[in-house]
């Protein structure tokens, strides 16, 4: 089951209480009556307000609302409850309506480079991303993306050991 409270758009501010709860169930039969059992991979995501402070340093801030122009980071915690491991991972974070990703602000997870879609989730890939464009005359051309038509982030991890516990981060300016 996924739960999460996603940006609206009110007036000149955005509304972001984003906590993002991905949670899994697995039906298991006892005496063929179906019992629901929580999956091992839990998560939430925080957003927060970064301003700078006089020695220029970062400072994080949760917030729920927001104006235009403030900067915005997504803190994604993700945690395996289970003593098994878990294959194949992917952690996906959304580029809510009303914010443009900020290029280069997703941070990479060891070998897990960040990819990004510009499809609403259908494809993904790392930067920089093409698309092609129809012209009148029949002819495709290649186009770059630019960072504020990124839809969704996505982290594909091999494996989430047991009990291992993590946080991605990335960032995006409200427009």
């Amino acid at each position: 089951m996924q739960a999460m409270k996603t940006a609206c758009i009110h007036g000149r501010s955005v509304l972001l209480t984003i906590v993002c709860s991905v949670m899994f169930f697995y039906v298991a039969r006892a005496q063929d009556a179906p019992v629901a059992v929580a999956s091992p991979l839990q998560s939430t995501m925080t957003a927060y307000l970064v301003e700078k402070a006089a020695d220029g340093t970062d400072v994080l801030t949760k917030v729920s609302q927001v104006k235009p122009g403030q900067t915005i980071e997504y803190a994604l915690q993700y945690s395996n409850v289970s003593d098994a491991d878990l294959a194949e991972v992917s952690i996906v974070g959304p580029v809510p309506q009303g914010t443009s990703y900020l290029a280069g602000s997703a941070m990479n997870m060891g070998a897990s480079v960040p990819q990004f879609s510009i499809d609403d989730g259908v494809t993904y890939k790392p930067e920089p991303l093409t698309y092609k464009v129809k012209l009148a005359d029949g002819s495709e051309i290649e186009k770059v993306a630019t960072p504020d038509m990124y839809t969704q982030v996505r982290w594909t991890l091999e494996k989430l050991s047991a009990q291992q516990q993590l946080t991605l981060k990335y960032r995006v300016q409200v427009r």
